[in-house]
Order: C-alpha cells, then structure tokens, then sequence
C-alpha cells in the first residue's frame, strides 16, 4: 500500500473515531452543525439527471462532466462514458470501458479522455465514443487529462507530468520530479494557458511547462512542509488553479492560497488559508471553503478577508461556485446552500439529492451542475 493511500486511510479513521456516531466521509472530524433554518425560497429545478455507474468518493478521483459544444460527458467509476444533449439530457451515445475510472473528462482536439486507476489514458472520439487509442503513462491517474491543440496533458501520480501526441496517443515528453513523504491522495487538474501549462504538485510546487516540448519554465514553492510530523507537512496542491484575467490563484494544503502574476512565478499576495476543494471566483471576490469547514471570502485583488462564514463547519462541504451573482456550496447530505456574496449570510437551503454533493458544483451551459456520491449527475435551473 502507498504513503497517500494509507494518509487517506489514517485520516478517515481518525474522523470516525472522533465522535459517538461514525462520520460521513466528507466531514472535516467534527460533529456536524445542524442545517440551518433558513426562510429562503427554492432557487433550482432540476432540469435532467442521470445516474452513472460506481460511487463518487474520495477514492474515486475527480470525475468532473464536462460541456463539449452541445454535448454534456460525464464518466462513472465503473467504466460507463455518457455524452448527453446539454439542453434536454437526452443520450447521444453510451458506452462501457474495462477501466476503473478516477480522472475526467478531458475535451479538446475533436477527443475524450479519462483516465484510470492503473495509469492508463482512454482516448475516445466526440462524435460517438468510439475508442481511438489507449496511452499508459504509469502511477494512477486521478486527475482529468487536459488537451490543447495536438498535446493531451496527464498528471500522474505524486510528481509526474506527460505529454501525449493526441493523434495517436505516443509519448511526446515526461517531466519526473522527486516528492518525499507523504501525500493526500488526490491530484488537481493542470490549467493550459495558451501553449504554457501550470501543474500542481504533491510537495506544494507549482511547475509552469512548455507543453510542446515539456520544457520547465519555472518553478515555485506555493505551500511549505513546516510540520512536526508528516501529517503537519502535507502541503499538496490538490484545488485545481484557477485564472481570471492574468491572474493566477492557487491553494497550498496546510499552508496558503496565492495570486500569482500570469506567465511568472511571482506572488502577488497571499493568505494563510488551508484547502484541498476548488474556488469560486466572481469579479470582485475568491471564495474558498476551508478545511475548517467554513466558507471565506477573500479580495481578489490583495487577499483581504471580506467575511467568514462558520455556520456550515462539520457538513463537509463542497467547494464554492459563484455564478450569475449568486453563491452555492453543497453539504455532506445533498443538500444545496444558496449564500450572499457580499456578505456570506446563508439565503436558502435546498435538499437537491439523496446523498454527499461530492464536488464543487459547475457552471456548464448556464445551468449548474452537481454529481453526488451515489453516481447521480444533474442539471439544474437557477430560479
């Protein structure tokens, strides 16, 4: 068994001994605060769902549907790849692959990608789903590939980074780095910028490539590893980076979250706040759920603390979406939280599904989209 297996392990055990009852696995170790009573009115509607095959956990790696022109594909653990219409949510091609998926879906270049626990990288065509090439790049794969015009990008395992031709699957360049210690298991997706692309690793090193020839452009430390044990120093950069503009926000587990200058390694500011769930961002404002388990707001332009809200702490939440001036996070229990951007005050609550809303919900096609743990994906209507 690896370190980041049996990090994971260790800590689940932990949360389950810490109180009477065991805990959910989306908790933060803590007693769960009740759901608040709140007057609000519904603000979704369910505008279709589908029920994808295995469980969505913390094993399952970062099965994130994605819009691919006027489809939307989203993939099961169990090796189930669905493309649906993204207004109706009507089937336009369903297959089954002999994989145990933990990374998708990637889009570009005319492709599909997932990829597996075993290290491999599944190709598949847009139109139908046909499988066009098969790619093993070795360490399992647990988040979504990414492809840019004629280069499919793969984060594998703790500190490798490869290149593979998108026409037929070839290796094109590997970027090996060495990573000591521990890790939490679990890996952000890489962010392409043009013919550049940011990767996170599992020591808190952010890595800028050249994807046409995997040369390194820079490198630089976002989290450091300060504890006294190897528990304290996991520093991994497991949100996936965000831009807005030309600037670059990116998390440090146990240590901070920082505004980066576009195309450089230099720090703009940052602010001690620990997260391993993606951000929101609107125009004014980055909102990060804490490993606490409450919710900030940050200013996106000098990381000053704009509000906190704590209500929400042991109902392992979802990361933050912010999205036509509106603020959700959902819970442990699926339910969906509708807070105010200005001020974090809880608006509304909302049961949307029947277990753990397991990843920040998605913006796709102006409506928002959540995947719970029990495999069920669904499309949802702001009110």
């Amino acid at each position: 068994m690896n370190k980041s297996i049996i990090i994971v392990l260790a800590s689940l055990i932990l949360a389950a001994c810490g109180g009477g009852d065991k805990l959910h696995f989306t908790q933060e170790g803590v007693a769960p605060k009740p759901e608040p009573d709140v007057d609000g009115e519904p603000f979704v509607q369910t505008a279709w769902r589908r029920n994808l095959s295995g469980d969505f956990d913390t094993h399952s790696g970062r099965l994130y549907p994605v819009l691919d022109g006027e489809q939307v594909v989203m993939a099961g653990s169990e090796g189930e790849v669905i493309a649906v219409q993204s207004g109706s949510g009507e089937t336009r091609w369903e297959i089954e692959l002999d994989a145990t998926i933990t990374g998708g879906v990637g889009a570009g270049d005319g492709l599909l990608a997932v990829s597996t626990l075993d290290g491999e990288v599944i190709a598949l065509d847009r139109n139908d789903g046909a499988e066009k090439w098969r790619a093993r790049v070795g360490g399992e794969v647990l988040a979504p590939v990414v492809i840019a015009p004629g280069v499919a990008i793969v984060r594998a395992g703790d500190a490798k980074v490869v290149g593979l031709d998108t026409a037929d699957g070839q290796l094109l360049w590997t970027v090996q780095k060495s990573v000591d210690g521990l890790t939490v298991r679990g890996a952000s997706r890489p962010l392409i910028n043009g013919r550049g692309v940011v990767v996170g690793l599992a020591d808190g090193r952010l890595l800028a490539l050249d994807i046409d020839r995997g040369r390194v452009l820079w490198e630089t430390p976002i989290g450091t590893r300060r504890g006294s044990n190897e528990v304290g120093r996991l520093a991994d950069i497991d949100s996936d980076p965000a831009l807005l503009g030309t600037v670059l926000y990116v998390a440090s587990f146990q240590s901070r979250v920082v505004a980066m200058a576009l195309g450089s390694p230099r720090v703009i500011w940052s602010a001690d706040i620990s997260t391993l769930k993606n951000f929101g961002l609107d125009a004014d404002r980055l909102y990060v759920t804490t490993d606490t388990g409450s919710v900030v707001a940050l200013n996106r332009y000098s990381g000053e603390l704009i509000w906190e809200q704590d209500r929400l702490s042991g109902r392992g939440l979802s990361g933050p979406l912010a999205v036509d001036g509106k603020l959700l996070v959902g819970d442990f229990e699926g339910v969906l939280y509708r807070l105010d951007p200005d001020s974090g005050a809880i608006l509304s609550a909302q049961d949307v599904s029947r277990g753990a809303i397991v990843q920040a919900p998605v913006a796709i096609d102006g409506r928002v989209v959540i995947v719970s743990e029990d495999g069920r994906v669904q499309a949802l209507d702001l009110l």
